[in-house]
Order: C-alpha cells, then structure tokens, then sequence
C-alpha cells in the first residue's frame, strides 16, 4: 500500500515524491488494515515541504485478488485542529465488498483517440 501512494507517480507526488514517510501505527481491525502515516510533501507555492498525516485503511473484498484502499489525510496543522477525528470518522465506515455477478458482457471501448497500437 505504501509504496502505490508514495512512489513517484503516487496519490502525494505532485511535485516529487514525498520525504519522511513513516506509519506511525498498523494494526487490523475486522480485516481492514488502519495505517496511520505521516509524511511531507513539496508545496508548488513556497517550494517548501509541507508535513502531513494520513489514515489510510485498506481491504482485499472477498473473490478477488484486488485491493481497496481509502486515504483521509490533512496537513499537520490542521490535522491537530480536529482532522484526525473526521478522518478517524471516515476511515471507521470503510467497506468494500464485492459486486454482484452478472452475464453481461463488457464492450471494449477505444480509447486509442485513432492512433494505431502495434504489438
């Protein structure tokens, strides 16, 4: 999980990956793993790092092999003015759980905009 939101084409790498990650806390509760994550980030602006924290919680949903994950995250300051307890909020209502099956099937649409795709 860390590493698809932290490499350099992750969720937090608009402007260079972030520096300084560490997951403060891991633990598993009712097969969701909870992260607690701070990292900093460079501000386009100031060309400054900014510090920030994040909950990240993560699932694999039954019958399938994909992972789903949610990421609440706030900067420093405005995590300790009361983002740590809506992003606590958010992050204890995840769920991800399968849909159901069908027998559609699914078109493959173009999205080549035309341009020819050779193997």
């Amino acid at each position: 999980f860390m590493k698809r939101l932290f490499d350099p084409t992750g969720r937090f790498s608009f402007y260079g990956p972030p520096t300084d990650v560490k997951v403060k806390k891991s633990t598993m509760v009712d097969g969701n793993r909870l992260l607690e994550v701070s990292f900093s980030n460079l501000s386009q602006s100031t060309n400054a790092e900014i510090p920030r924290t994040a909950l990240v919680v993560a699932t694999i949903p039954k019958g399938t092999d994909n992972a789903v994950m949610l990421v609440a995250s706030a900067n420093a300051g405005r995590w300790k003015k009361g983002a740590n307890v809506a992003s606590k909020t958010i992050v204890d209502s995840f769920s991800a759980i399968p849909s159901p099956k069908t027998s559609m099937k699914i078109r493959a649409k173009d999205r080549t905009n035309g341009a020819s795709i050779d193997f």
